[in-house]
């Protein structure tokens, strides 16, 4: 959804986009090309996961994602296309640049290194600590919570501790899954004398990723980091189906939106899980609930007629909908902020990944309430379904937040076009950080403070033997005292 925000725009003022992609665009645009279908050779995951699975994936998804998602889409590297466009670049005209998900699969930076242009990364999460390093972004661990933890700022002592350790340790281990073998892999497929990955990722022209302050909180950023959360919005609205529409104009007492997001289905919940919701959806009446249910047929019996599913919901116009109340969510960065754009106070269940952190900034926002997914009782859930619906200030709260989110100098949009062209006027260096070619103990200014550390126990020390000297000099002997007296 974020890349196909970004082709479009680039793409209405005039750029050519050649487009590697599992989603083609529906409607494809006068200047828009697949050049690598990947609708083929992709493992396919929307409504696939069950609430089991999601459960067990838990906080921790590194391993998973750096090999599945990462190691693995190197592979891509190799599919005849791909070599056409490495081995045989169009040159009337040539590639100004090439534009990389910036995720877990690296390795296609090594296409910018073949074509000899710059290369912009795009990160639809939140950035991961290997992409703010090797754009020579300081790790503020004092206060920035480490992008896998539940911390929050102002953070304890031993919390900071912690934070700064899973921040090196995290960055680690990413190195550990993917350094060995995506360089195997470049080397293999794009050139055997490439070189090193990490070198490679020093050379990134810059990043736009999906932050904002007003969200994510306040940190000095190197130039290179350009926020753009929300840029997906406006390119990903699709007007409601008629029938759909005239049901949420007709909900006068307001609608619920329920639904976990693309992978995972509502209706693999427990049966008791489900009858809780009944219960509590039933009790709202007439308030109104729409739920995404992948598959109807699999759902337990028993919808109370204030409940409308669909397998499909056009979310962004039902986020805008006047009616619309509350949003019951999994907590996914891109839906949670669609809701936040619009107004609308969350009631969170989330599962893994970032989903936690997510429901714990909005709720630090005071427009969300967060439930365990392991103890989804129906007194838990009628709580937070009719706190939040009832109680005045989550609305408020999420109004007054979505009215400092939109608050900028440039929409998202138009950010990303001037960053993007201005990374083709100026090259891959123009916003390079100096402290991508520092040692980390030089940034860390450990020397200096080593140094000064020494000038200042060597000044003390002379400072003390100077002072002992004087004093031996005007202090009388207890020998010469003894031959005064004699």
């Amino acid at each position: 959804m974020l890349f196909d925000a970004l082709i479009e725009a680039l793409a209405e003022k005039g750029h050519q986009m050649d487009v590697m992609t599992v989603y083609p665009l529906k409607k494809p645009l006068k200047n828009y090309k697949v050049v690598v279908n990947l609708e083929r050779v992709a493992k396919h995951v929307v409504n696939q996961w069950s609430i089991e699975y999601a459960s067990k994936l838990g906080d921790d998804v590194l391993p998973t994602l750096t090999t599945v998602y990462g190691n693995e889409l190197c592979e891509y590297l190799a599919l005849p296309e791909m070599q056409e466009i490495i081995k045989n670049p169009p040159q009337d005209p040539p590639y100004d640049l090439v534009i990389l998900e910036a995720f877990m699969s690296n390795c296609f930076i090594g296409v910018g290194h073949a074509l000899n242009v710059p290369v912009i990364m795009v990160s639809s999460p939140l950035p991961y600590p290997w992409l703010e390093i090797s754009l020579g972004q300081p790790q503020f661990t004092a206060f920035v919570p480490s992008r896998n933890t539940n911390y929050q700022y102002p953070m304890s002592f031993f919390v900071r501790v912690l934070n700064t350790i899973r921040s090196h340790y995290d960055y680690m281990r990413f190195n550990y899954y993917t350094e060995a073998v995506q360089n195997a892999k470049m080397r293999k497929y794009i050139d055997p004398d490439i070189p090193p990955l990490r070198e490679l990722e020093k050379n990134v022209a810059l990043a736009l990723v999906n932050t904002w302050h007003s969200l994510n909180g306040i940190q000095p950023l190197t130039p290179g980091i350009i926020e753009v959360a929300g840029l997906h919005m406006e390119a990903n609205y699709v007007p409601l189906p008629k029938e759909m529409e005239k049901w949420m104009n007709d909900s006068a007492s307001g609608v619920i939106y329920f639904t976990l997001g693309s992978l995972v289905n509502i209706e693999t919940f427990p049966d008791a899980t489900i009858r809780a919701f009944y219960s509590v959806f039933r009790g709202i009446a007439p308030v109104r609930v729409l739920m995404k249910v992948a598959n109807k047929t699999a759902l337990l019996p028993g919808l109370p007629d204030n409940v409308m599913t669909s397998s499909w919901i056009p979310q962004v116009a039902v986020l805008a909908h006047k009616n619309t109340k509350m949003f019951i969510t999994h907590g996914g960065l891109m839906s949670t902020q669609e809701a936040l754009i619009y107004g609308v106070p969350l009631v969170g269940i989330p599962f893994f990944g970032d989903q936690h952190s997510n429901i714990i900034d909005y709720h630090s926002l005071g427009m969300a309430l967060e439930l365990n997914n392991h103890n989804l009782s129906e007194k838990a859930i009628s709580w937070a379904v009719n706190e939040v619906l009832h109680n005045s200030k989550y609305r408020e709260a999420a109004k007054r937040q979505s009215f400092k989110f939109l608050d900028r100098p440039m929409s998202a949009k138009d950010t990303a076009v001037y960053w993007v062209e201005y990374a083709i006027r100026h090259g891959p260096d123009a916003l390079r950080s100096p402290l991508v070619d520092m040692p980390w103990w030089q940034v860390a200014l450990l020397d200096v403070y080593g140094f000064l550390s020494i000038c200042i126990l060597a000044s003390v020390y002379l400072i003390i033997r100077l002072a002992r000297a004087l004093l031996r000099a005007v202090t009388p002997t207890t020998h010469g005292k003894r031959m005064k007296s004699d």
